[in-house]
């Protein structure tokens, strides 16, 4: 249950229930939050963010899981996961062999993407776990790895991985007879794991247990406002010099804040970036399909277009909604947000952060058809009768998922709300 007051509700300075001030990193406000029982959480009273939670696993749990899909790993990703047969020969699919395969037949920036969000993205990520179970064990302040944990997270994509099988399974269906080997109930246990263990680990809560909030009422005044750090969300009295008397958290080390320029600069390179490589994204083919010496290149719409026509309305919905509704509507999104920061468009702060959370959620979703490319590598190669190929798409639509995630990443969701506090004119 919510457990929170607040500044300006909060009880006198000696109210023993008062365990600390934090700052809301959504909307900036000031809020004394008490000390949390087990299956508690304090959230935001103006914008309902979570602040802090008691709601969630220990990080013992955490790092069995993480074992688990360690010892899991090889089998999802090495071992064949879907077969085909043509003419006789029998072709195996797996994770890695897309990956290498796609890098060695000319397209070693595309594997790299992929690379990165299926393979070294989901080890890593299961290692850091670990690693911060055994620093709580030695007593350890694991700064970097909470760190490090908290860049990782975001693109950790198994769980897309496993909605690109599916697709591609109903994309060669129709050009050979198809088989599901063993090695798949490891990839799907992987999987399973993967995403528990992304919905219950926190990287913010995760920094309060090794560096726990500690600011009090008594410590902050007008003249001397609490400083918030927006790398680890720490609210603190003041600020720790380095040798060059720069600034910063006491807690991670880093500048603790960015200024509006500078946040709206990195977000708005991102997103320029992204609008850029979206349009060659869409417009070139991002696959090539070779039957008796005859190739067809298929875009993204085209795609979907040949899944309907195939009578497999669903994945066509899935696959238009990945790759087409959600990159342009994020990009659409985001230039809204930005508009409104500059041009101080005070409508519904409620609408306008439900969007802002809608695109950060569902971005991801959109390396599905890189995915789906990857292991069409592994089950149609060259030399075959039917080849399969790579087109120049496939890269900028890469980096244009990996630009617009960047984008919301970046976007500081606080500026909306300084438009918000704002009175309105008449």
């Amino acid at each position: 249950m919510p457990k929170n007051v607040p500044l300006s509700a909060a009880q006198p300075l000696s109210a023993p229930q008062i365990h600390h001030i934090a700052r809301c990193g959504e909307c900036d406000a000031l809020v004394s939050v008490q000390e949390l029982a087990r299956g508690e959480h304090a959230e935001c009273p103006r914008c309902h963010n979570d602040l802090q939670s008691k709601d969630r696993w220990s990080l013992k749990r955490c790092s069995i899981i993480a074992l688990a899909l360690l010892i899991l790993m090889p089998f999802a990703l090495n071992y064949p996961l879907l077969s085909v047969n043509l003419i006789g020969v029998s072709i195996d699919a797996s994770i890695w062999g897309g990956v290498w395969k796609m890098a060695t037949e000319g397209y070693p920036y595309s594997a790299f993407l992929i690379f990165l969000c299926a393979v070294f993205m989901p080890i890593s990520f299961a290692i850091l776990v670990i690693l911060l179970q055994l620093a709580k064990l030695m007593r350890q302040q694991p700064r970097n790895l909470l760190m490090a944990l908290d860049y990782i997270k975001p693109w950790v994509m198994f769980d897309v991985y496993l909605v690109a099988l599916g697709v591609t399974a109903f994309k060669v269906r129709d050009y050979a007879s198809l088989s599901f080997d063993i090695y798949l109930i490891a990839f799907l246990a992987t999987a399973l794991l993967t995403t528990l263990l992304f919905a219950k680990i926190n990287p913010k809560e995760l920094w309060n247990d090794f560096y726990p909030q500690h600011t009090k009422l008594a410590q902050i005044s007008a003249e001397n406002p609490p400083h918030f750090c927006v790398n680890c969300h720490y609210t603190f009295d003041r600020p720790v010099l380095d040798y060059k008397n720069i600034p910063r958290c006491p807690r991670c080390h880093q500048a603790p804040s960015r200024s509006p320029e500078i946040s709206l600069q990195q977000t708005w390179a991102a997103l320029l970036a992204g609008i850029v490589m979206i349009f060659p994204a869409n417009f070139y083919p991002i696959s090539y399909i070779s039957m008796n010496n005859i190739s067809t290149g298929d875009t993204l719409f085209s795609g979907v277009v040949s899944f309907v026509e195939m009578g497999s309305y669903f994945v066509a919905f899935v696959v238009f909604f990945a790759s087409i509704f959600v990159p342009i509507s994020k990009i659409g999104v985001m230039l809204y947000l930005l508009f409104s920061i500059h041009f101080n468009w005070q409508h519904s702060i409620k609408w306008q952060m439900r969007l802002f959370h809608i695109v950060h959620f569902v971005g991801r979703w959109s390396m599905l058809d890189l995915f789906v490319l990857a292991l069409m590598m592994s089950l149609v190669t060259r030399g075959q009768i039917i080849n399969f190929s790579v087109g120049p798409a496939a890269i900028y639509f890469g980096l244009s998922v990996f630009l617009t995630m960047i984008a919301t990443t970046t976007f500081d969701s606080r500026l909306l709300w300084k438009i918000y506090d704002k009175p309105k004119s008449n």
